[in-house]
């Protein structure tokens, strides 16, 4: 095992038949410690205690008083460091939030400067220290600043003035490339060698090759390698250490035995379990870290790395590329049921579009027509198709924030799918959600309700009700009376939800009309309406005979309509709807007095539940019936 300093001379060291030769920076061995020697101009080496400790160079850092240590500054060096080379893995030089970085780095340096030209620390495998002092730690090896270091022999670190101007990006580089490298590639002690850093010194621990043979004799400096080996590793493992003169019978005798071991050769398994192995806390927590990374949305992070591109207005053909990956992006996603990511990109890009200075004049086009193109007819009908047979999942949420990100010309689209869809779940599912859209364009909503198209005027008109759109009134009166079937009864259906008379007097005028399912659905709108300037024409219709010919569905929805409106004024004519007797005892047919039964109860005061009561022995089992069911209702306040 050796140590190499950084120092003055460079080249490496090389082993030879007669020890080794000086051509580099001051290498020595664990448990030895440099001295000069002029005779060579370089350093040579003597031995220490083995347990002996890497301490910073004597004078460089003297305080009288420890307390005016400048502690927290270094803090915040190696603080900025460990978050620059966070930056410098997930961002592009030219990249603002780098760049942010690197210059907070190069401040942090600066402060330290002004009471130091150098900064020293010593590296340990989980933490940094100074003069002692704990200057960085963090245990977590995958991020870990220190055991970046620590793995590859580092034990010691020297920073100087002069590294922030110059060499500061190529010491970030170098400490990205030692960590990502393979096994098989340089260490950071290689990769620091090559780059000859001016401002960055360092020490260094290096595991000898196995299979070496150790030479025999004194090295350069004097030192007995054989000797030293033996009381280090002979006592601590049990190895017999041989002469070099035993060296080459050895390697015969092994040739010549197969696999019998050759003393006097290091191997790595003659040497305990290096920093490399593993303790139980340490597996359980890499366990973890991979259980998190499995876990990890991998789909948002690359769409973030994206965004953070596509940001950037002085690379604009980048832009455009990732304009054309976010084009075909997005109908992949729709079609595999990720509403949410798509929804993502579609806000982002939206949110991009109304800031200004992202895209200019030749790049908006393309990022509107992304938008543009998800808000087409025949996208919006794919993605109602998948709705449908179940390839996307119907997430109300994720629909909701997908459609609102969409461009007003999807409303129509969407609105004809809401009507032409078979499936009820993806009808109100749809419906529900549009309704964000169509809250930020209710001009275009109402302007639809005349579009040629019956299935958009008609998804208009549900919408509007939903809605309670009181301006889009005047709108649904026209179509009251000029639109087609379908769109009349979507009017119809939504006008219970619209309080305006405008429109009440155009459902009024459906009560004669000739299509018996707008009569029946005109009286339960004005009664849900409580329209009460109805309630004589009500009264009119009821004593019609063209009532008298009407099936117990419409007879029924007239009654329960006119005991809303008219209230309290209605129980004398129900009444005698109910109990009276015409010439020779007869009475009224038994549906229209299970309708006025059914009307008192809806009024439900003292004196409609006394009327019931007079009734509740009736010998008319369909008007007995709806006594009955009148008087244990519980009956609505009257019209006031």
């Amino acid at each position: 095992m050796r140590v190499w300093r950084d120092g003055d001379r460079r080249g490496p060291w090389r082993s030879t038949s007669d020890g080794f030769n000086f051509v580099s920076a001051e290498r020595v061995c664990p448990g030895w410690a440099p001295f000069s020697d002029p005779s060579n101009g370089g350093t040579a080496v003597t031995e220490i205690p083995s347990d002996a400790t890497f301490t910073p160079e004597e004078g460089t850092d003297d305080w009288a008083d420890p307390s005016e240590l400048p502690l927290e500054d270094v803090q915040e060096v190696f603080a900025t460091l460990a978050k620059a080379l966070r930056a410098y893995q997930l961002y592009d030089s030219r990249n603002p939030v780098y760049q942010r970085f690197v210059a907070a780095l190069g401040e942090a340096l600066s402060r330290v400067w002004r009471s130091r030209d150098r900064l020293q620390v010593l590296v340990e495998e989980e933490r940094l220290t100074w003069l002692g002092e704990e200057v960085y730690r963090n245990e977590d090896r995958s991020e870990s600043l220190a055991f970046v270091l620590y793995r590859d022999g580092i034990r010691d670190l020297t920073l100087k003035e002069g590294l922030e101007r110059t060499e500061l990006e190529g010491f970030l580089d170098a400490l990205h490339r030692a960590r990502r490298t393979a096994r098989e590639g340089d260490d950071l002690v290689t990769i620091l060698w090559d780059l000859d850093l001016e401002f960055l010194g360092y020490t260094a621990l290096d595991i000898g090759v196995d299979g070496l043979a150790l030479p025999s004799g004194l090295a350069p400096g004097g030192v007995d390698v054989e000797g030293v080996l033996r009381g280090e590793l002979g006592e601590a493992t049990g190895i017999e250490v041989e002469s070099s003169d035993t060296v080459e019978d050895s390697e015969r005798a092994a040739g010549s035995e197969g696999e019998a071991a050759t003393p006097g050769i290091v191997k790595k398994e003659d040497f305990n379990p290096t920093l490399y192995a593993l303790d139980p806390g340490e597996v359980r927590r890499l366990a973890e870290e991979l259980e998190r990374e499995m876990a990890r949305d991998l789909r948002t992070a690359v769409l973030n790395a994206l965004f953070d591109r596509l940001e950037e207005p002085e690379r604009p053909e980048r832009q455009v590329e990732i304009l054309g990956i976010l084009r075909v992006l997005l109908p992949n996603l729709l079609s595999r049921g990720a509403l949410g990511s798509a929804g993502k990109i579609v806000g982002e890009l939206q949110r991009m579009r109304d800031r200004t200075g992202v895209f200019d004049a030749e790049i908006e086009p393309l990022a509107a027509s992304v938008l543009e193109e998800l808000s087409e007819p025949e996208s919006v009908r794919e993605l109602v198709r998948a709705l449908e047979d179940g390839s996307v999942p119907p997430n109300p949420e994720e629909l909701e924030n997908l459609l609102q990100s969409m461009r007003p010309s999807a409303l129509a689209p969407l609105l004809a799918a809401s009507e032409w869809t078979g499936d009820q779940g993806v009808r109100r599912l749809l419906l529900s959600s549009v309704q964000r859209l169509a809250e930020g364009n209710r001009g275009l909503l109402v302007e639809l309700l005349g579009s040629e198209d019956s299935r958009v005027a008609c998804g208009a008109v549900r919408l509007v009700g939903r809605m309670g759109l009181t301006e889009a009134s005047g709108s649904l009166a026209r179509l009251l009376d000029e639109g087609g079937p379908e769109i009349r009864r979507a009017v119809v259906d939504a006008a219970g939800q619209i309080q305006s008379s405008v429109l009440a007097g155009a459902l009024q005028r459906l009560l004669r009309d000739s299509d018996r399912e707008l009569r029946i659905a005109a009286a339960r709108a004005l009664g849900a309406m409580r329209y009460g300037r109805a309630a004589v024409d009500f009264e009119k219709i009821l004593g019609s005979k063209e009532l008298r010919q009407a099936d117990v569905t419409e007879k029924v929805a007239f009654f329960e309509a006119y005991g809303r409106l008219a209230g309290a004024g209605a129980v004398p004519f129900l009444a005698a709807t109910l109990n009276r007797r015409g010439f020779l005892g007869r009475r009224d047919p038994s549906d229209l007095r299970a309708g006025a039964a059914l009307a008192l109860g809806k009024i439900g005061t003292p004196e409609a539940r006394s009327v019931l009561e007079q009734a509740r022995n009736e010998d008319d089992p369909v008007v007995r019936s709806a006594v009955v069911r009148a008087l244990r209702g519980e009956g609505e306040p009257p019209n006031e």
